[in-house]
């Protein structure tokens, strides 16, 4: 018998109109099709400020930066706000040279601190 350990895709939380997105890999499109419907329902349920979080995604394709670009538009015609946190250095300079960063309100990863001894 295999014991299997799976970890979804990603995980939504919504609490006092803010919705949390984490994502376990990468934003593309082949989370989209089970994220989409999740992202539509805090947005029905009054989400005004979305949260991407993305602390081990190295990979984010157009799909991906598609569905940042609709939530965006969709929380600020409510008001609201996006911010995707934990990017990578890859991935922001992909924003960067698309022009997204403030737009999405895109922040990098913290920087790990050297330890010398």
């Amino acid at each position: 018998m295999k014991n299997e350990i799976v970890v979804p895709p990603y995980v939504v939380e919504l609490q006092n109109g803010q919705c949390q997105v984490t994502l376990a890999g990468d934003l593309t499109a082949a989370t989209i099709p089970d994220l989409q419907p999740a992202l539509r329902k805090a947005l029905n349920q009054g989400a005004s400020e979305m949260v991407f979080d993305l602390p081990n995604a190295v990979m984010l394709d157009s799909s991906g930066i598609g569905i940042l670009i609709a939530t965006a538009n969709s929380v600020a015609r409510r008001g609201g706000k996006i911010r995707v946190t934990n990017v990578s250095d890859d991935i922001l300079r992909l924003l960067q040279m698309m022009r997204l960063v403030d737009r999405l309100n895109a922040t990098g990863r913290p920087r790990q601190e050297s330890h010398r001894g």
